[in-house]
């Protein structure tokens, strides 16, 4: 295995340190150096990239203040300096007190040599452990480059590819998607962590072209132990983010590890791209198929069995049609992100997508504008058995409460049609579940979920398109007071619509609309003598009652 970074414990094992003094604490020894210079001005913390060993006999700074050292000894550790080597009893007999508070306080550990050891002796052999060190990671880099490539090129998937990563850095190696849900993991038990805590502090390690930052999280698979993480961000198609994160559980993240981190997130990102393009090219097609169904543009299953096949759509399979549709306000985020309307649409459909999903796993969906087209697929035992549309109930009862916990502005109103025996049939179930969603919509603001079956006699009244065909239905007494022109139509209105739904109880009524009894029975009084119903005549009554059903098909044509 390839050596890693060059550290100031290495450097004390020189024989030319062998009587050095370190004066530091034991964090210092593993300060990684990058490379050695001589201090011959103070100014030199302006030249530094970072990471050096300094060597100074103090000289330079010698007419310097005590709180000018402390400034200069800050800069320096700004610089990340990895540690001073200060020559003794030419300007100094000992290390000054003032620059040990200095080095305490700015984390610069110190080695004290010698009048007698010569810069160079020092400089030359630190210079060939970095030179042999950049080789070392050179051929680290095409060693490892060369594994991944083959994996991209074998298109192994990012499975093996965490997997290899995991073997080159010791260390457990996940995969997740913008939400921080995980895609791939090489430990299931680290999969899921939570208290995700930023840790705003410099990284050693800088030259690395993906960006990456490091979070405190806890294992609750690992009983609740804490750790730090890599957070890698890998950029797919689209734009689409997805998250390498290594968890240090095992050791610290060193630079070669960076190097095999590097490699693996350039696999990541070119078989995620390729992935993700295959992905879109399927779901057009898919979406394609699935439109010619729906539209019912085909007589015959023979010519699309070929098309179905590429996408593993089972044409001779029972389904459903269930049309998702979410109602609410898109606007107030939580988050603050600034959205546009249609931006958060897309974010609430794309999280309804994935919750759907995880319900019925092998559902067809198509998104369409404000809805998701679902082919749910049932199986039904005979003509009577309708326990798939309770299953089906029960999944959208899960759906809907999951759904509400991410936002609770949004109402998910589901529209569900019969079963379709094969593919031909997809049209209507297609249908009957837009008619469902349509119709459930007169009643419902909120969540609901309703079925074709369930919707009564509206299922008539709906497919009667023609307004003028439907006015006819209404009753005579009902267009009385419809034509009533006073103030208090509409109150008259709405007092006989709960009246009759309420079976005429005038104190259920006065519960409903929140007003006193005898303003129900005052109003009722008043309706009889503008429209003259009997209210004792069940066919009227039924003929009333359908009346206002036919204004809510009207009332919401006229919107749609």
């Amino acid at each position: 295995m390839f050596k890693v970074e060059y550290r100031v414990k290495d450097l004390l094992k020189k024989d030319i340190l062998k009587d050095a003094t370190y004066l530091g604490d034991s964090s210092g020894l593993n300060n990684i150096i990058t490379g050695i210079t001589v201090v011959d001005s103070p100014d030199i913390a302006d030249w530094l990239k970072g990471g050096e060993l300094l060597l100074t006999s103090l000289y330079p700074i010698r007419g310097l203040t005590i709180e000018a050292i402390n400034e200069w000894m800050a800069r320096l550790s700004g610089k990340k300096v990895s540690a001073l080597i200060i020559k003794i009893q030419k300007v100094f007999s000992e290390v000054p007190s003032f620059i040990m508070k200095a080095s305490e306080q700015h984390g610069i550990p110190i080695i004290q040599i010698s009048k007698d050891v010569a810069f160079i002796d020092i400089m030359y052999p630190v210079m060939e452990e970095l030179f042999n060190d950049k080789v070392r990671k050179l051929e680290y880099y095409k060693e490892v480059h060369d594994r991944f490539t083959a994996l991209s090129l074998a298109d192994e998937g990012e499975d093996k590819i965490i997997e290899t990563l995991e073997a080159l850095i010791g260390n457990p190696v996940a995969l997740y998607d913008r939400d921080f849900r995980c895609f791939a993991t090489t430990n299931n038990s680290i999969s899921l962590f939570y208290g995700m805590e930023r840790i705003n502090r410099k990284e050693e390690i800088t030259d690395t072209k993906f960006p990456f930052y490091r979070q405190s999280v806890v294992f609750p698979g690992i009983q609740e132990q804490k750790s730090e993480q890599i957070v890698v961000t890998v950029e797919t198609i689209n734009h689409i983010k997805m998250y390498l994160i290594i968890s240090e559980l095992n050791k610290k993240i060193t630079s070669f590890d960076f190097i095999a981190i590097e490699n693996a997130a350039t696999s990541l990102s070119l078989g995620l791209v390729k992935k993700f393009a295959i992905a879109e090219v399927e779901q057009k097609f898919k979406d394609d198929l699935l439109d010619d169904l729906l539209a019912g543009k085909t007589q015959s299953l023979h010519p699309l069995r070929d098309r179905a096949n590429v996408i593993d759509f089972n044409l001779d399979s029972q389904y459903v049609a269930l049309l998702f549709h979410l109602e609410g306000d898109y606007h107030g985020d939580e988050d603050g992100e600034k959205l546009t309307s249609h931006k958060q649409q897309q974010r609430h459909n794309k999280y309804l997508r994935q919750t759907i999903e995880f319900y019925q796993r092998d559902a067809i969906i198509r998104e369409r504008s404000d809805v998701i087209i679902v082919l749910w697929k049932v199986l039904q035992k005979d003509e009577n058995d309708r326990d798939w549309l309770n299953q089906i109930k029960t999944s959208l009862d899960h759906i809907q409460q999951k759904f509400k916990k991410y936002n609770e502005n949004l109402a998910v109103q589901v529209g569900i049609g019969n079963i379709a025996q094969n593919a031909l049939d997809l049209s209507q179930t297609y249908q009957e579940a837009q008619d469902s969603l349509k119709l459930g919509q007169l009643y419902n603001q909120g969540d609901f979920a309703i079925s074709f079956n369930e919707l009564g006699v509206y299922r008539l009244l709906y497919q009667l398109k023609d307004v003028s065909v439907l006015t006819n239905f209404v009753p005579q007494s009902l267009q009385k007071l419809l034509d009533y022109d006073h103030a208090v139509r509409n109150d008259l209105l709405e007092t006989l619509k709960v009246f009759l739904q309420t079976s005429q109880n005038a104190s259920k009524t006065a519960q409903a609309l929140f007003v006193h009894y005898k303003t129900v029975t005052y109003r009722i009084e008043r309706i009889k003598e503008i429209t003259g119903i009997d209210f004792d005549d069940s066919e009227e009554i039924l003929s009333v009652q359908l009346g206002f059903k036919i204004l809510d098909v009207m009332n919401k044509q006229e919107k749609s």
